[in-house]
C-alpha cells in the first residue's frame, strides 16, 4: 500500500509540473502556426547466406536422455523410410537442406512534422511506413521487420502506418528549460542501457554557467492496468505495469572532456508468462520476470588533437522474481513457482580512436558484460546467478553480424548481450571525396562458457566440449555521399562460428554466416 501511495505521489508531481506551464502561459499572445517537416526514404537490397542457426531451436531444461535418444532414433528411421518411398515414386527429396542463400528488397519511409505555435510550444508527429518487402515474404507469412505487412501484388492486406513520435514540447528559452510529454525516443549514452520509443515525460534543464545539463523523466514501457480477463466489467489489477524512471547529469568543464552520470530504475509488476517457440512452433521456454532493477552508469569521453578515448562503465543491481517451475525427470512442468534472485552485474564499454591523417582513422572497440551466456544447469537463465548482467532496452551495434540491429543477420542484439564480450579494430579510409571505406575485424566471446548439460545435440555424450570462443568476423563497409541529400551505403560481413556459439545454440551443423546489402537513402 505504501509503495502504491509513493507511485501516486510521484506521478502527481509530474502532472503538476506538466499543467503548471499551461496555466502560467495561458494568456500568451497567439502566433501563426509554423510547420516544418523532414524525413527520409530508403530502399535496400539484401543477399544473405548461412549454414548455422541464429536462434536456439531446443529446450534448455533437464530431460530424460535415454527417452530422447530412443525418440531421435525413431525419428531418423521415419525420415529415411519416407525419403526412400518418395524417391521410388520419382518425387523430389523430402530432406530439408541445412543452409540458405536468399536475396530480397525492402523499402521504408519516415516523416516527422513539427508544429510550432509560439516560442513556448511545439508539437511533433512522426510516422513510419514499412518496412515493405518487395513481393511479400512468401505464402502465408507476414513481415516481421517493421509495422508494414503488405508488398504482395494484388494483395488486400493493408500497408500500416506506425506512429513513432507524438509529443508536446514546452520550452522556456530564457531559462534553458524544456518539458516534453508524449511518445518520444528515450536513450542512454551510446544506447548501452536503453534506446527505445516510449510514452512518458522528459524534463531538461541547462545550467550554462557550469556547462551542465540535468535531465529526468518517466515512461510507461507497458501497462496491464486496464485488463478485464474475467469479463466482469472491472479491471482485474491496479497499478500493474512496467515503468522506467531515470535521470542524467551531463557536464563538460573542459572543451575536450565530457562526463555523463546517469541512473535508470525499472519497476516491473507484470507477471504474465511469455512462451518462446522454435521454428516448428514447439514451446522451448517459459519466461516471466518481475521486480525492480537499477542501472547506474558513468561515461567519460576525452578528445585530444588526434586521439580520442571513451571509458564507460555500468553497474546493474536489484531483485527479480523469476518463473522457475518444478519439473519431473522428463522436463514436464509439475507446478509453477516464482523464485527470488538478487542481481549484481556490470558492463564495460571502451573505445580508443586515433586520427592518423585527414584520410585515415582507426578505432579499437570493446564491449562486455559479466555473467554466463545461455542457461544454467537447472534450465533457468544463467544471468540470474554468478554476477549476471540484466539488460533493459538497449540498441547498439558493434559489428555487422555478431552484435547488430541494423538489418540482415544478427546473432545477438544489445538485449541478448548478457555474459558476452566483443572487441575489434576498424579503420575508416577516405578513398576520394565523398567515398568512405571502412574495414573491420572482430572477435566474440562468452565471459564464461555456456553450460551444455541440458543440450540435446552439442553435449558431452556426443563428444563435444563447450568453449568461450563464439566466433570472429570480417566487415567491409562503403559509404558514398552521392548528393547532398542522397547517400548509398554498402555493408557486408563474414562470420565464422566457434564452439562457444554452437554450445549456446545447441547445434552441430554449420559455421558460416554471410551478409551483403546495399542501401540507398534520400533525406528531405
Amino acid at each position: 500500500m505504501f509503495n502504491d501511495l509513493l507511485k501516486k505521489a510521484y506521478r502527481f508531481c509530474y502532472l503538476t509540473v506538466i499543467l503548471f506551464p499551461f496555466l502560467v502561459f495561458s494568456q500568451e499572445v497567439e502566433e501563426k502556426t509554423k510547420l516544418d517537416f523532414q524525413g527520409n526514404y530508403r530502399v535496400r537490397g539484401f543477399n544473405l547466406a548461412r549454414d548455422i542457426y541464429t536462434l536456439r531451436q531446443t529446450s534448455a531444461t533437464p530431460y530424460d536422455k535415454n527417452a530422447f535418444k530412443t525418440e531421435q532414433q525413431q525419428k531418423n528411421q521415419n525420415i529415411a523410410e519416407t525419403e526412400f518411398a518418395e524417391r521410388l515414386k520419382g518425387n523430389p527429396s523430402t530432406l530439408s537442406p541445412q543452409k540458405e542463400d536468399i536475396s530480397y528488397f525492402d523499402t521504408r519511409m519516415t516523416v516527422n512534422m513539427n508544429f510550432s505555435t509560439s516560442k513556448y510550444f511545439e508539437a511533433l508527429w512522426g510516422v513510419q511506413v514499412g518496412d515493405i518487402t518487395f513481393g511479400g515474404k512468401g505464402f502465408g507469412q507476414n513481415s516481421t521487420t517493421g509495422p508494414g505487412q503488405g508488398g504482395e501484388g494484388n494483395s488486400t492486406s493493408p500497408v500500416n502506418i506506425q506512429t513513432t513520435f507524438l509529443y508536446l514540447n514546452f520550452k522556456l528559452p530564457e531559462d534553458a528549460f524544456s518539458l516534453r510529454v508524449g511518445q518520444q525516443l528515450f536513450f542512454s549514452t551510446r544506447g548501452r542501457v536503453i534506446f527505445a520509443s516510449g510514452t512518458g515525460i522528459t524534463i531538461n534543464k541547462d545550467f550554462r554557467l557550469w556547462n551542465t545539463t540535468i535531465e529526468s523523466g518517466w515512461f510507461v514501457a507497458r501497462q496491464n492496468a486496464q485488463l478485464d480477463l474475467d469479463k466482469n466489467t472491472y479491471a482485474d489489477k491496479n497499478y500493474v505495469g512496467t515503468n522506467i524512471y531515470f535521470y542524467k547529469v551531463k557536464t563538460s568543464f573542459l572543451n575536450n572532456v565530457k562526463h555523463e552520470l546517469y541512473s535508470y530504475f525499472l519497476d516491473d509488476t507484470i507477471k504474465s508468462i511469455e512462451k518462446t517457440t522454435n521454428a516448428k512452433g514447439t514451446v522451448i521456454a517459459l519466461d516471466s520476470e518481475f521486480g525492480g532493477l537499477f542501472w547506474h552508469g558513468f561515461m567519460n569521453e576525452i578528445n585530444l588533437s588526434n586521439f580520442g578515448f571513451v571509458i564507460h562503465g555500468i553497474y546493474n543491481h536489484g531483485t527479480v522474481h523469476v518463473l522457475e517451475p518444478y519439473r519431473d525427470n522428463a522436463g514436464n512442468v509439475l507446478y509453477n513457482r516464482f523464485n527470488k534472485h538478487n542481481i549484481s552485474g556490470g558492463m564495460v564499454d571502451l573505445q580508443f580512436s586515433y586520427r592518423y591523417s585527414e584520410n585515415f582513422t582507426f578505432n579499437l572497440v570493446g564491449v562486455g558484460t559479466t555473467g554466463r551466456p545461455g542457461f544454467d544447469k537447472d534450465g533457468t537463465k544463467a544471468n540470474l546467478r554468478g554476477g549476471g548482467y540484466k539488460t533493459l532496452m538497449p540498441g547498439y551495434s558493434i559489428s555487422n553480424i555478431g552484435n547488430d540491429f541494423t538489418g540482415g543477420y544478427a546473432l545477438f542484439s544489445g538485449k541478448d548481450s548478457s555474459g558476452l564480450y566483443e572487441y575489434g579494430i576498424n579503420g575508416d579510409f577516405v578513398v576520394y571525396g565523398p567515398l568512405l571505406l571502412t574495414l573491420g575485424y572482430y572477435r566474440l566471446y562468452g565471459t564464461k562458457s555456456p553450460y551444455i548439460e541440458n543440450n540435446r545435440y552439442f553435449n558431452f555424450d556426443n563428444g563435444y566440449k563447450t568453449s568461450t570462443f563464439f566466433g570472429h568476423e570480417v566487415n567491409i563497409n562503403l559509404r558514398w555521399n552521392a548528393f547532398r541529400d542522397m547517400q548509398i551505403l554498402m555493408r557486408s560481413g563474414y562470420f565464422i562460428a566457434g564452439d562457444g556459439l554452437k554450445a549456446y545454440l545447441d547445434t552441430t551443423y554449420g559455421k558460416i554466416l554471410r551478409e551483403f546489402f546495399v542501401t540507398a537513402e534520400h533525406r528531405f
